[in-house]
């Protein structure tokens, strides 16, 4: 299987190549890779086991039962500095490993003293948080990993 960090790192070089679909087997673990799920190429690039795929679309478990685990990012909602408590010295919105509900504020996010609620787009597991608190976001930069 792999970490937070190689996924991170695959998505990224997947990004920004040419590549728009490709599959990786290995020991049972099928990596389907693609940049525009809604429309896969004609002809998808199949990369050797001894090599690492690039993007992170899902990954397949093949067992008698497959499971799939998809992870799905929560986007920055505006511009702004980033804040993962409701007030200084306040526990977290959430941490890794909390389960989330569809609309749960996940963090703020302030602008020009405008402090906007940032809410999960999804339910599930907290699986990393990507940014520190007190860091400036982009609009539609991932924050959160979550595993439905």
């Amino acid at each position: 299987m792999f970490t937070i960090e190689e996924i991170k790192e695959l998505i990224k070089a997947v990004d920004q190549s040419s590549i728009g679909h490709m599959e990786w087997c290995s020991d049972g673990t099928k990596l389907v890779i693609s940049k525009n799920a809604a429309c896969p190429q004609e002809q998808p690039a199949t990369v050797p086991s001894q090599s690492k795929p690039a993007l992170l679309a899902e990954v397949q478990q093949t067992t008698t039962e497959k499971t799939q685990a998809v992870f799905v990012e929560i986007l920055a909602s505006t511009v702004g500095t980033f804040y993962a408590a409701p007030e200084p010295g306040a526990a977290p919105f959430i941490t890794i490993g909390d389960k989330v509900a569809e609309g749960t504020v996940v963090c703020i996010l302030e602008a020009m003293k405008l402090f906007n609620e940032v809410h999960s787009t999804v339910t599930g597991e907290v699986v990393e948080i990507l940014v520190k608190d007190g860091d400036f976001v982009e609009y539609g930069q991932p924050l959160f990993l979550v595993k439905p």
